[in-house]
């Protein structure tokens, strides 16, 4: 893909973010209402953009690409989790669990979702809600187990079950009976989620701006660690998903949106996690900001590789 269309599109977000950025440092976007303009955009926008990819024609090639990009997205996850494993061995406790999530799970819902859209377009977006199925069952039952030992049944099928109905899964779930059935959807509401699934991008964007305003540089760029975090997560793993995809013979269309999940920044569920854990929430917090700020340069440059 064109390094310049890429960068185009990444600076299309850089704007977003800075405009999110000034609104929260004067105030406009506060943390009270950070939080709940996350919770619009994990319950409505995202959702939306999920199930506005299915309103379109049933195709078998389209639907087996979704599929591969299930079971390839889980193939790597395993492989994260095993590379995480040898990377981390040796750190802290406190940190460990942090960083070794860190490794396996990227923002491929709030910022991969609205990058497909603006790179792949619809298709895109379709096949990335295969990839986040994979990303939501591994999060809540690997992802958790890294922070907590998950011995008791109950806790399973909880997980399992935050797993399984997360909004835009919900979605997930609607679109793929609408596009196997071939569901007449009448025209007005096709436009209306339409156009609740296309705030996702700047909506999403604005909230990391705003997040970001409220970190002191001085403190994020003195840990070491996190540059390292950050380098595993934008670099090593987004290269190595290319190039085993790559090796493998993956369909193109299915290895862009596999390669563009794995290059996101760390997933927002890491801060969550360590604190619901009582982990290191503050290096927890800076890891996902400072990766953040980084894959404005690394995202083009991994996706102008496909």
């Amino acid at each position: 893909m064109n390094f310049l269309v890429v960068l185009n599109q990444v600076l299309i977000l850089v704007v977003i973010l800075i405009v999110g950025v000034v609104a929260g440092k004067k105030g406009i976007i506060a943390e009270g209402a950070s939080k709940k303009l996350s919770e619009l955009l994990l319950y409505i926008t995202n959702p939306m953009l999920v199930l506005s990819s299915f309103f379109f024609e049933y195709s078998p090639e389209k639907m087996r690409n979704g599929l591969l990009v299930f079971l390839y997205g889980s193939g790597f996850f395993l492989f994260s989790i095993l590379i995480s494993g040898l990377l981390y061995k040796n750190y802290d406790k406190k940190i460990k669990p942090i960083l070794r999530f860190t490794a396996v799970f990227s923002n491929c819902g709030f910022m991969g979702l609205p990058m497909m859209k603006a790179l792949f377009g619809d298709e895109g977006v379709f096949l990335g809600s295969f990839y986040l199925v994979a990303f939501n069952l591994f999060v809540w039952t690997f992802g958790l187990a890294m922070f907590s030992d998950i011995k008791v049944k109950e806790d399973f099928r909880k997980s399992m079950k935050q797993a399984l109905l997360n909004p835009a899964l919900i979605a997930f779930y609607i679109g793929v009976v609408v596009f196997i059935f071939k569901i007449p959807v009448p025209g007005f509401i096709i436009s209306a989620v339409n156009y609740i699934g296309d705030m996702t991008l700047p909506l999403s964007m604005l909230i990391i701006g705003a997040l970001v305003s409220t970190v002191k540089f001085s403190t994020l760029l003195n840990d070491p660690k996190v540059y390292y975090a950050s380098a595993v997560r934008l670099i090593i793993l987004p290269l190595a998903a290319y190039g085993i995809f790559y090796l493998v013979g993956v369909p193109k269309i299915v290895m862009s949106v596999l390669v563009t999940a794995v290059a996101m920044p760390i997933a927002a569920n890491t801060t969550i996690f360590a604190e619901m854990f009582d982990k290191d929430s503050v290096f927890a917090s800076k890891s996902v900001t400072l990766s953040t700020i980084f894959s404005i340069i690394t995202t083009p440059l991994i996706v102008s590789l496909l």
